[in-house]
């Protein structure tokens, strides 16, 4: 358990039911007193590591933000999801329900994930693109443009998927560097 006196930010009521998070001390790139983004609740953001939501980034519902993932931009994050490793989610990105992201992967642009999806590794979610479902992106797999990714779908590796393009059902789409 963390202690009050060892906490990292705290919380500054604002409008809609909201609250900016402020931090209480240095860490990270982040300086004591900076303000940061928003959350519902202390539970959306976690006391420990260096995770932070910055700018006009929002974190609501049961979402959980943890270990040194950050949120930033106009990013939104809602529903049961969950934040972690060093994930990170920007721009205009919307990250929903149950989804997961994780380790070192990035959503950003205008980007959704959400249902039961799972975004992990060095894996890169981008432009206008969708992952939903119970649909899994790994490895250095990069999903942009209009594509999306759905139903059952693995794209792992170093799989590019991009323009219109549709990966469904299940589908299991591998790239190799030879």
């Amino acid at each position: 358990m963390i202690y009050k006196k060892s906490w990292k930010y705290t919380l500054v009521r604002c409008e809609y039911s909201y609250f900016r998070i402020k931090s209480l001390k240095d860490f990270s790139d982040v300086h004591k007193n900076d303000i940061g983004g928003f959350v519902k609740r202390f539970s959306n953001l976690s006391q420990e590591g260096n995770c932070w939501v910055y700018d006009e980034a929002w974190v609501s519902g049961r979402a959980k933000v943890s270990e040194d993932a950050i949120v930033t931009g106009h990013a939104v994050v809602k529903g049961r999801t969950k934040i972690s490793g060093n994930a990170k989610i920007c721009d205009y990105a919307i990250v929903n329900e149950d989804a997961k992201i994780s380790e070192h992967a990035i959503v950003s642009k205008d980007a959704c994930v959400y249902g039961y999806a799972r975004v992990f590794g060095n894996a890169k979610i981008s432009g206008s693109a969708r992952v939903h479902g119970d649909a899994k992106v790994s490895g250095n797999a990069k999903v942009h443009g209009y594509s999306q990714v759905y139903e059952n779908a693995v794209v792992t590796d170093n799989a590019d998927i991009r323009g219109f393009e549709r990966i469904r059902g299940n589908t299991v789409k591998v790239e190799y560097d030879i």
